[in-house]
């Protein structure tokens, strides 16, 4: 007897019933019925047909005839919703039409930046102010949507006076990321022109890890975190060639490991690196009862990360599970770790500052620093 198991899909209450999209952009957006979304919450892989039609009368009345359970199980199977080997199929169809492309065309162009280059380059030069230049080794700036953030971007990006060969873009995982590490060997489009990959980066990196650094490359299609630095990157630095990656968990041991691979892969290169990340996510939109004023996390937080202490600022986000859900937890570490490696002695605060939310009741912060 079967145990079907339904795939990690996100789910959003629409009217009566519940929207399920597919952080995989594979399956069909679809409505269903509360009941029907029990009906998937029961295939957890354990229970056999038999259970789960049991479960669900005692705790619906309803009964479900085998053949309508086998009818409904059809209708998931072919849409996708199941997790069976058609969907592996084409999870893996999808990984190597993206991997084979080359190229990672923009999600984002037109919604959150301009699309056309005109005004793309109005939009990057008005904010490209600074009070004075630097040449730092790294760099952290937000992934707050450019139309709020666009100044703090700016003021970072805007004090740089060097020209790095290699740029090191870290992001985190706002998509399903299975793996610690991921790496995306695709150039990156932008209404600019085309950012090249360090390819032989890439490759060096896939030559050190144990695991696949290319397994997660469908978190990269929607991936803001790592498109909103590359029309900055593209501008600034039009020859530069980029290594983008997420790091997504891991404890301090993983987490230093990955910084010491990354830094033999890069050890001989002029590079840079940039740590795009936000800090704090509180109110009714993250399940907090109300939106309140976190900086005095934030504080404590971005004093840490200008002495270059990873471990420190680590654990002050395990110690209560990282209760104002600052990003970055693990990219931060490695991107210290790795700026550690290469000689970078200190961190130095540029910008602060916060989003409220008010149809929400939330507020989101962000920083900007340089580390030399």
């Amino acid at each position: 007897m079967r145990t079907p198991r339904a795939r990690f899909l996100n789910v959003q209450p629409y009217g009566g019933g519940f929207l399920l999209s597919d952080p995989y952009g594979i399956s069909a957006e679809v409505v269903v019925t509360p009941q029907m979304l029990l009906l998937l919450s029961l295939m957890d892989g354990e229970r056999s047909e038999e259970d789960i039609r049991a479960e669900f009368l005692r705790r619906t009345g309803t009964i479900l005839t085998e053949e309508e359970f086998r009818e409904i199980l059809s209708f998931l199977d072919r849409g996708g919703y199941l997790l069976s080997e058609e969907f592996l199929r084409r999870l893996e169809e999808k990984k190597r039409r993206m991997l084979s492309a080359g190229v990672k065309e923009p999600f984002h162009a037109g919604s959150a930046y301009p699309e056309k280059p005109e005004d793309l380059r109005l939009f990057l030069e008005k904010n490209l102010q600074a009070e004075e230049r630097e040449s730092p080794l790294g760099i952290l700036v937000p992934h707050m949507d450019l139309r709020v953030a666009a100044p703090t971007y700016g003021r970072v990006y805007g004090r740089i006076a060097r020209k790095p060969e290699t740029i090191l873009v870290m992001g985190v995982a706002h998509y399903v990321h299975e793996t610690p590490l991921s790496v995306c060997p695709l150039d990156f489009k932008t209404p600019l022109g085309t950012l090249k990959v360090d390819r032989e980066i890439v490759d060096r990196m896939k030559s050190l890890f144990d695991h696949d650094i290319l397994h997660d490359i469908l978190s990269y299609e929607k991936e803001h975190s790592i498109e909103f630095q590359t029309i900055f990157l593209k501008h600034l630095f039009p020859e530069a060639r980029v290594v983008p990656l997420i790091v997504s968990w891991g404890d301090e041991d993983l987490l230093r490991k990955i910084a010491e691979k990354i830094t033999r892969a890069i050890e001989d290169r002029d590079v840079m690196l940039v740590a795009s990340v936000d800090l704090s996510h509180v109110g009714r939109k993250f399940g907090d009862e109300r939106s309140y004023d976190p900086s005095f996390r934030d504080r404590e937080y971005l004093n840490l990360l200008s002495a270059l202490d990873s471990e420190a600022s680590f654990r002050l986000l395990a110690s209560d599970q990282n209760r104002t859900r600052i990003d970055g937890q693990f990219t931060n570490f490695v991107f210290l770790e790795v700026l550690k490696n290469l000689g970078a002695s200190k961190g130095k605060e540029i910008d602060y500052s916060s989003h409220y939310e008010e149809a929400t009741d939330s507020v989101v912060t962000y920083a900007g620093m340089t580390f030399l």
